[in-house]
């Protein structure tokens, strides 16, 4: 199963940081990742919806297997964001807004909460709580920075851990 979640966890990194490089490269750094839906055209438009599935699945299958029971708190929080990807259009109308908005940062507290509910490690979740109030206070495009910051941080602990006890 290590292999398995690792593979996944590795998949869903490298999708998420090529689509990122992508966009940037085409189209600048945006006001957030998914506002860069927004700017894609057929025959790319899903593209941001798989990439968001493909990271929420990984983190998902990351909580299945990461103990010998099922770590419900990593599940939840990889299902936040897969719902980012299936409420991408969310200036279409305010119900999709609210759904999006509440499953992005309900997944990234949930996973940063992990880190000491899952684990023990309160110091990951205070770098991880810490490091997004200085993206988001210091950065020029502070939601993109805040994103991209607690993105990173998300995956480089659960590779870790993965590592480390499985």
């Amino acid at each position: 199963m290590k292999l398995l979640v690792i593979t996944s966890l590795f998949t869903a990194f490298i999708s998420l940081v090529v689509y990122v490089t992508s966009i940037i490269a085409v189209h600048g750094i945006r006001k957030s990742i998914s506002d860069s839906n927004y700017f894609l055209q057929r025959p790319y438009k899903l593209v941001f919806e798989i990439v968001m599935w493909i990271c929420g699945l990984a983190i998902i299958i990351t909580g299945i297997f990461i103990k010998d029971s099922p770590d419900w708190i990593i599940i939840a929080g990889g299902l936040g964001i897969f719902l980012v990807g299936v409420f991408s259009d969310f200036k279409r109308n305010l119900a999709i807004r609210i759904a999006h908005y509440t499953s992005a940062i309900g997944g990234f507290i949930l996973l940063g909460l992990s880190y000491y509910f899952s684990f023990g490690n309160v110091n990951y979740t205070i770098i991880i709580g810490l490091s997004a109030l200085f993206a988001s206070a210091l950065a020029d495009k502070r939601l993109w920075c805040l994103e991209l910051t607690l993105s990173a941080e998300i995956f480089v602990g659960l590779f870790f851990y993965a590592h480390a006890i499985m």
